[in-house]
């Protein structure tokens, strides 16, 4: 499953990029976060950490239904937003 992940503060984009969910457990660095993913049967599970100066969050875990996203969807990280998109590879 591909998933696209974009960070605002205040509906400010900070920063946004994609992942490729695999089994295999990875670390991709999306610059205002690392994202550490592994898929497992039925949910990705997306760790984001390591984010950049001046973001006062520390670590957030995902636990997101593997599905293809009809939207932009998104959640609330304290006073930020996270908004993502997931797409099934074919």
């Amino acid at each position: 499953m591909r998933v696209e992940l974009a960070l605002l503060f205040n509906d400010e984009l900070l920063g946004r990029g994609n992942v490729s969910v695999t089994p295999a457990e990875q670390t991709d660095d999306l610059g205002v976060f690392k994202a550490s993913h592994k898929l497992l049967e039925g949910s990705a599970i997306i760790v984001l950490s390591d984010f950049a100066e001046g973001v006062t969050l520390r670590k957030s875990t995902l636990d997101m239904p593997i599905h293809e996203s009809s939207d932009w969807e998104s959640i609330d990280l304290a006073e930020y937003t996270l908004a993502f998109r997931c797409r099934l590879d074919a």
